[in-house]
């Protein structure tokens, strides 16, 4: 069995507060496709309008609200990326980036931190309608992700890597996509 490990503990690479949202912002951005040239095959349930705040402030707001690791953070993205690696159909878009991030968020905080809190605070601090809802995102993500929320040392410090590096490449130089991250090179 895997021991869990606070990464942050024996890091000497950094990325945290204002750098850490801007990175994981950006990364989203990135990843999200234009939903008319690729279908997603993401339950509907995700799906929403587009939404008037930008993943900048969202992620921001989840930061300041969540009182969270950043390895939480990281740790979502690497999740996200699972789903769209065990389905290449699976595909974030405007319309579903905002739910699908704050349920990996959510599973990430309960697996990496020691406090957490009920998943009604977590419903408010994301913008969801109610605690049904918070719930159905949970388990259905869970199942998406067949229940493998470990992540490595190793693959957590590969993808922390990637995001340092696409953070401070310019835009037009970036390659870095959630998808161009092979998880099976990570672990």
């Amino acid at each position: 069995m895997e021991t869990t490990v606070n990464f942050e503990d024996q890091e000497y690479i950094r990325l945290s507060g204002k750098a850490l949202v801007s990175a994981v912002a950006e990364a989203l951005e990135r990843a999200c496709t234009d939903e008319e040239l690729v279908e997603s095959t993401i339950p509907k349930c995700f799906f929403g309008r587009k939404q008037s705040i930008s993943l900048e402030s969202y992620v921001q707001r989840l930061y300041e609200f969540m009182d969270c690791s950043d390895v939480v953070f990281i740790t979502a993205l690497v999740y996200l990326d699972r789903i769209e690696i065990a389905n290449r159909n699976n595909r974030l878009t405007q319309e579903n980036v905002h739910r699908l991030f704050a349920t990996a968020v959510l599973l990430a905080v309960k697996y990496q931190d020691d406090e957490i809190f009920d998943n009604s605070y977590y419903a408010m601090v994301f913008g969801f309608s109610n605690l049904a809802e918070i719930n159905r995102f949970e388990a259905t993500l869970l199942c998406f992700l067949d229940f493998r929320v470990s992540v490595s040392e190793k693959e957590y410090l590969f993808y922390k890597t990637h995001l340092i590096q696409s953070s401070a490449q310019t835009p037009t130089q970036s390659e870095f996509v959630l998808s161009s991250v092979p998880v099976a090179s990570a672990a």
